[in-house]
């Protein structure tokens, strides 16, 4: 959960809680009264803000559909960053990035949990080999 701005067509921001977010939609609570098929502007701290629609409504929590879907890169980026980003401005790469696009790929790529050093890979399949190999010895079939 994370504290966020939205915003409508002609009124003063509204600030709302995100509950969850998908690479399609976002889930929110907030004491305004939405109507479904609304046009919303949501900020996402990390992702920027992004266009939605309301969907559905159950008390005050509402669900958004995004215009485009924030992709596996935007929606891991979500809130991945502590300050929110105010709506209407672009988030900006940090200096010395070529552009915002290079900068969350570079990131992504920093962080994904799959990603493992070659000497570590093959230290793995060698000892899996050696327990074949044990296994295989004491347990013949």
């Amino acid at each position: 959960m994370a504290a966020s701005t939205l915003r409508l067509s002609g009124t003063a921001p509204i600030d709302v809680v995100v509950v969850d977010v998908s690479e399609s939609g976002v889930r929110i609570v907030t004491n305004a009264d939405l109507d479904i098929g609304q046009e919303i502007s949501i900020g996402l701290a990390g992702a920027g803000s992004s266009r939605a629609y309301v969907v559905w409504r159950r008390d005050d929590h509402y669900g958004c559909a995004f215009e485009r879907p924030l992709g596996p890169e935007g929606a891991a980026l979500a809130f991945s960053r502590s300050a929110i980003v105010h709506l209407g401005t672009p988030a900006e790469a940090p200096a010395g990035a070529a552009s915002g696009g290079d900068y969350l790929r570079d990131l992504y790529a920093q962080h994904r949990p799959w990603k493992l050093p070659p000497d570590a890979i093959m230290a793995t399949l060698v000892i899996i080999g050696i327990a074949v190999a044990t296994c295989w010895r004491f347990f013949p079939a």
